[in-house]
């Protein structure tokens, strides 16, 4: 029997999107699993597989094989993005959580569930004063100038929009049929179409400590998230023309 949390919300999705991760996948998802449990609330795990070439497939279905809130989607090639995106349209409960293999916490799972209602959405933030980055320096100021053309193109409020983040299901609703990136920042234009529709978002402290090197390289990703930042620029303003002619 489900016992609930003294706040608003019943229930909750985990999407966490899966390339590659043979190595470390049984016991990451058995961690995300038991603190899921621990919230003594109904919720569902959708692992969102997109185009791995290694045994990872097979090991999604073994652990998800005698589960009935666990379920997986795949793509047949590799795009984070897209896999976070498909992971949100199926997820069907009040707010959804997004988890890495690699990177989830019990404490800002608890911080999600008991999320002000003045908030739509919540986003563990690397950059906040309080937060711990172990991460290598060249990583830190990736983050650190991704987040500057962040501010300087979008005027977005946040410190931080990859990693950990929760929203509520309403509000995926609203806007993912408008986003228009994958791959790379395909949750950092869904929080700022939320943000720009005047919804608030809270930032909590992010604890990060890679436990594997990165599955994608970083060098490759820079030029490419560059194109698709201008790329979303250019969509919002043409958006902003056409509701100003209005």
């Amino acid at each position: 029997m489900f016992m609930k949390m003294n706040n608003m919300i019943n229930n909750f999705s985990v999407v966490i999107p899966v390339f590659n991760e043979e190595e470390i996948f049984l016991e990451s998802a058995k961690k995300i699993y038991i603190i899921c449990q621990e919230m003594n609330m109904p919720f569902e795990i959708i692992f969102s597989e997109n185009g791995s070439t290694d045994n990872t497939i097979n090991l999604i279905q073994t652990f998800i094989n005698d589960k009935n809130n666990c379920f997986t989607i795949s793509s047949d090639y590799a795009n984070y993005g897209l896999a976070l995106k498909n992971g949100f349209e199926n997820a069907k409960n009040e707010i959804v959580i997004s988890f890495d293999i690699d990177y989830f916490s019990k404490k800002f799972l608890k911080q999600a569930l008991q999320l002000d209602e003045n908030f739509v959405a919540l986003v563990a933030s690397k950059r906040l004063s309080e937060s711990k980055d172990e991460r290598t320096f060249v990583r830190k100021m990736a983050t650190s100038i991704f987040v500057l053309i962040l501010k300087l193109l979008f005027q977005t409020s946040l410190s931080d929009t990859h990693g950990m983040k929760a929203i509520r299901k309403l509000n995926i609703q609203k806007e993912i049929n408008n986003v228009i990136s994958t791959q790379d920042i395909f949750d950092t234009e869904l929080l700022i179409r939320i943000e720009r529709s005047g919804f608030k978002i809270r930032e909590v402290p992010a604890k990060v400590n890679e436990i594997r090197p990165s599955v994608s390289v970083i060098f490759t990703r820079i030029p490419r998230t560059l194109k698709s930042l201008f790329i979303l620029r250019f969509q919002l303003f043409k958006e902003s023309l056409n509701t100003n002619n209005l």
